[in-house]
């Protein structure tokens, strides 16, 4: 094996071990559930797209309006069925057209997106002192 092929198996492997700690971190928000993986992706993309709104989450991940209000219910502050949510984001009317739902980070929520960018950078750091 090469080396430009071991370094290429390395990499990937750091970076399917860095989701998995995502993946790990986000499910300890709830201990009643696991945090679907479609809410993870979509906490994701919101963190990505600061100010997005209802209507980009049902294009980008083709899902009904249906699927994105109860997605976009549980990462906010109120669950359906008057559940508590996670309290990772915000949900408000547009207020230039009134049909849109914008969708931001709380303080919870931008406290997570720290926490799992700081984790991701310290392995970055670790890996270059190895060099």
């Amino acid at each position: 094996m090469t080396q430009a092929k071991l370094e290429g198996l390395l990499k990937i492997d750091n970076e399917s071990y860095n989701l998995l700690r995502v993946f790990h971190m986000m499910m300890e928000l709830d201990n009643t559930q696991d945090v679907p993986l479609q809410s993870m992706a979509v906490f994701m993309y919101i963190a990505s797209f600061q100010n997005c709104n209802k209507q980009n989450i049902e294009e980008h991940f083709k899902m009904s309006k249906a699927s994105s209000s109860r997605i976009t219910d549980y990462l906010s502050r109120y669950h359906r069925l008057g559940k508590a949510g996670l309290g990772l984001i915000s949900k408000e009317r547009d207020n230039k057209d009134k049909r849109k739902t914008s969708l931001k980070l709380t303080r919870k929520g931008k406290d997570l997106i720290e926490k799992i960018f700081g984790m991701l950078n310290e392995d970055i750091i670790d890996f270059e002192i190895e060099e």
